[in-house]
């Protein structure tokens, strides 16, 4: 078991995974109930930050906490919001800082086209399902 798996395992007593991701579905994260029983039982590897948000919402703990126990960042939780003369970038500006954005969190990764277009187009990023590697696995 990992740290963050043990903070899951505690706020989760008598809670299956399935439970949890209906949950999280019901509340309009993306959780899938494989990623939810693979984090309850240690066997996850480094969590995105959708996951994390989800399981934060549906067991009532501290982004911060969760952080924490993951071997993250925590001091900040709230997205980052850039300065306000960022308004004068333009669209493809704007794509370019937060693909830096990407790289800098998650060096090892290599973000397809197919990936930018599907950002663009949802402006979601979604938890990893069975079968998708999670960043920094891949």
């Amino acid at each position: 078991m990992t740290a963050l798996s043990d903070l899951l395992c505690a706020h989760s007593v008598g809670r299956s995974a399935r439970s949890l991701a209906r949950e999280a579905r019901e509340r309009g994260h993306t959780l899938n109930h494989d990623t939810a029983a693979r984090y309850l039982r240690g066997d996850h590897g480094k969590p995105d930050e959708a996951t994390l948000v989800a399981l934060a919402d549906v067991l009532d703990v501290s982004l911060t906490s969760l952080r924490a126990a993951a071997g993250l960042p925590s001091e900040l939780t709230e997205p980052y919001v850039p300065p306000v003369e960022a308004s004068r970038l333009s669209r493809r500006q704007r794509l370019a800082v937060d693909e830096i954005i990407r790289a800098m969190l998650d060096p090892g990764r290599v973000t397809t086209g197919d990936e930018l277009a599907e950002r663009r187009r949802t402006g979601r990023k979604r938890a990893a399902r069975h079968g998708d590697p999670e960043p920094g696995n891949s």
